[in-house]
């Protein structure tokens, strides 16, 4: 059997994801967030996992912004929006009744929206994270450039980028 392959969408080596195009980048990333993300929650106990990560959008930087950057002439960069939806299960105080487990069970969710600023020296560098916002309703708008999330972006990319179905983040990463 013999199958076509001609529409199918080029896939990119290991790793090149990390040099890729802001759009490119931006899908890997965000297809690949839960699973780093979740592992970094886990890490850190918390009770809450990340279920679904939305479609991400991406803005150029302007030249103006660009000018702090060591390669200023050469630098590259975008802003990422995505949100996160996250959920906990709330168990009852009261243990539960024999004839009903789940009674008193609730979930609470927490919608996220974030931006990330995200640059590079020069074309066919890996992009670097280099500032994280979040907010959220009833959350004031706060930098989580050191929090979880940023972590579980660089955790990604120190992963070399890996994009779906990449059976690669099973092997431990090296030191």
């Amino acid at each position: 059997m013999v199958l076509g392959l001609s529409g199918l969408a080029p896939t990119l080596a290991r790793g090149e994801v990390c040099a890729s195009d802001p759009h490119t980048w931006s899908q890997a990333l965000t297809a690949q967030l839960p699973l780093f993300l979740n592992l970094a929650l886990s890490r850190s106990r918390s009770e809450f996992q990340v279920v679904l990560v939305g479609q991400p959008q991406v803005e150029p930087l302007a030249a103006k912004e660009l000018a702090d950057s060591p390669a200023a002439s050469t630098a590259q960069g975008f802003c990422l929006y995505f949100t996160t939806l996250e959920r906990r299960l709330v168990l009852p105080r009261q243990p539960p009744q024999p004839d009903n487990p789940l009674a008193g069970r609730r979930s609470e969710t927490l919608h996220l929206a974030y931006e990330a600023c995200v640059l590079r020296d020069k074309p066919g560098d890996p992009w670097q994270l280099v500032r994280l916002r979040v907010t959220g309703a009833g959350i004031p708008v706060r930098d989580v450039t050191n929090g979880l999330t940023a972590q579980a972006i660089r955790r990604w990319q120190q992963s070399g980028c890996p994009s779906a179905g990449d059976l690669e983040l099973t092997r431990p990463s090296s030191p």
